[in-house]
């Protein structure tokens, strides 16, 4: 809507995209003694873009001269497997599926710095894509300050920079997130399933949204999901020479909670649990009540108008902390669940929820130099304390919406039907189109005047005005 204010002296309004003098300061008259808009949309944009551009080129800028380890690893394999080679080394460092070795196969064919500058730009081109499509979905325009503003702390997120760092390709699944959310939305189940299985046959990453197709009643999309992950699997394995490997060896591995050696930096509650010496009957207990409370959560919120958005991504902060690994970087996959703050009805409209996020994407460095044992272990587990207030939060936000007094919006659609509200009370907060400020009528200086909702009469198609 467009955003109006009205001038004291005349009483008109003066639309938020008039042509006005920007250079004017702010509460500066103009020749004719009128106050003069500020266009507060256009300054915001103009300081957040160069600020959003100048972090991702610094930050793909690093990364590409790094050493991303984890690039090496799939480049190794990929080069191997391209040369007629097996695609699984003796150390078991490469643990994808059998399908994603063809797909690494041309990045081993290029020099490792080519592959590594192909995989960080590939990286952060999927990152602002899929971060124009979630701020879509809810109501944020790319033409909106709120995009510069997004990128410009993702670029400066402990997951997007851990990630980039190490070469790794989870940025690209975060688009294929939020592709199959937005399929979901629109309601082309097929579309959504195939490309979730796809992805899962290349890495199983997104599994756990399999769990979220079935909370939300989605058959379809579950039956496309399991036969294009199946025929792909299939594919690889049937072409790799030592797909045997891969049963063998690698998913015991995966079970067990990956390489010994990797321990330390397990984020999960399991890993949590070996680090602190834990019962193994308390690490099962805790993943479970962890796993569980979140499905509760998404079950709550099935139903919803656009429930995708925030039922995958509890599928996925749920599998993070059930995991028998879970790197802090994997927090990337939350941000479905992050956008939804615009709305008003969302779960993490509240502080407790972000002081979660700030534990687990800020890439403030807690540890003390020379602290050792115990507390030592809770510093380097700050993130798993971000995933558990986030969880926590978003339970006590769905039963209170749940528990809350009935709201007076009727679900009517817009032609007057009982249905979905033409205007649900979880639209994005938008600023109001009706005048701010009105003239006094003896003259004096403006009063501010809030606007109220326009009420919805129980029965007719359109909506009565406020008192």
């Amino acid at each position: 809507m467009q955003r109006t204010t009205w001038a004291a002296s005349t009483g008109t309004s003066v639309p938020a995209d008039a042509d006005v003098d920007r250079r004017t300061p702010l509460g500066g008259p103009d020749p004719a003694g009128r106050p003069r808009r500020v266009a507060w949309g256009q300054a915001v944009r103009v300081v957040l873009w160069p600020l959003a551009v100048g972090s991702l080129l610094h930050l793909a800028v690093r990364s590409s001269t790094g050493t991303a380890s984890d690039l090496a690893i799939l480049w190794r394999s990929g080069a191997s497997l391209a040369a007629g080679g097996p695609l699984y080394d003796a150390r078991l460092e490469f643990i994808y599926p059998p399908l994603a070795g063809w797909l690494f196969a041309p990045l081993g064919l290029l020099p490792f710095r080519g592959a590594l500058v192909v995989v960080v730009l590939v990286g952060l081109a999927a990152v602002a894509a899929a971060t124009v499509l979630l701020l879509r979905l809810v109501g944020i325009r790319a033409t909106s300050p709120v995009l510069p503003g997004a990128l410009l702390v993702l670029a400066n997120s402990r997951p997007l920079i851990g990630l980039l760092d190490q070469g790794n390709v989870d940025t690209v699944l975060l688009l294929a997130e939020a592709g199959v959310i937005a399929l979901l939305v629109a309601r082309r189940d097929i579309a959504a399933g195939a490309l979730l299985g796809a992805v899962c046959a290349v890495k199983p990453t997104l599994a756990p949204v399999v769990i979220a197709l079935v909370l939300l009643g989605r058959g379809r999309a579950l039956l496309a999901a399991a036969t294009s992950g199946v025929v792909l699997t299939a594919v690889g394995v049937l072409t790799v020479p030592d797909r045997a490997v891969f049963f063998s060896d690698v998913l015991p591995l995966l079970a067990g909670g990956n390489r010994p050696e990797l321990a330390p930096f397990n984020r999960s509650l399991h890993g949590a649990a070996v680090q602190l010496g834990l019962p193994p009957a308390l690490d099962l207990g805790l993943r479970v009540a962890a796993f569980g409370l979140a499905c509760w959560v998404a079950w709550r919120r099935r139903s919803r108008p656009q429930a995708p958005l925030e039922v995958v991504p509890l599928l996925m902060l749920g599998t993070l902390l059930a995991s028998s690994f879970s790197w802090a970087n994997y927090s990337i996959y939350l941000l479905p669940l992050l956008v939804t703050v615009v709305r008003r009805d969302s779960l993490v409209r509240t502080w407790p929820a972000w002081a979660g996020v700030y534990l687990f994407a800020t890439n403030d460095a807690w540890h003390v130099e020379g602290l050792t044992g115990v507390p030592d272990t809770f510093l380097r587990l700050l993130p798993l304390a971000g995933w558990l207030l986030l969880l926590g939060a978003c339970a006590v936000a769905a039963h209170r919406s749940d528990t809350a007094a009935p709201s007076r919006w009727p679900r009517l659609s817009p032609s007057g039907a009982r249905g979905v509200a033409a205007h649900p009370p979880d639209t994005v907060d938008q600023v109001d189109s009706q005048p701010l400020t009105r003239p006094r009528d003896d003259g004096g200086p403006a009063r501010r005047r809030h606007a109220r909702p326009a009420r919805w009469a129980p029965w007719g198609s359109n909506p009565q005005p406020a008192d």
